[in-house]
């Protein structure tokens, strides 16, 4: 399980500095009232996992203008997938590999173009 740590009171603090209600908030970054709630007093039951919880923290701090430092103290990536850094490793070759031929393939037409005009 990943581990998320993160002080939601600094976010309430601020938006009570902006003068802003907990509904502008859920209206803004499309979440219910609830939610908001759930982060500002740190709460789990309303996300799925941390991954989504830590992406909705972070919007609201862009939000804010909150440094996200700030608010999010520890976060630890999840390692359970030990093949994913081949994917992303694989998917980069592949497109390598499709602007190549693409290249090539635009090399040969035009080369060919101006030995028959």
């Amino acid at each position: 399980m990943l581990s998320l740590q993160y002080n939601g009171e600094v976010l309430s603090k601020k938006r009570d500095e902006l003068k802003l209600k907990v509904d502008d908030i859920a209206t803004e970054l499309c979440l219910s009232v609830q939610q908001v709630h759930a982060i500002e007093n740190n709460l789990n039951g309303f996300y799925q996992s941390n991954k989504l919880k830590q992406a909705v923290i972070k919007r609201y701090c862009l939000f804010l203008n909150i440094d996200i430092n700030t608010v999010i103290s520890e976060y630890e990536e999840d390692k359970s997938d030990p093949n994913l850094k081949e994917l992303k490793k694989d998917h980069l070759n592949t497109r390598i590999k499709k602007y190549i031929f693409i290249f090539v393939t635009a090399f040969l037409i035009t080369y060919a173009w101006k030995m028959f005009t």
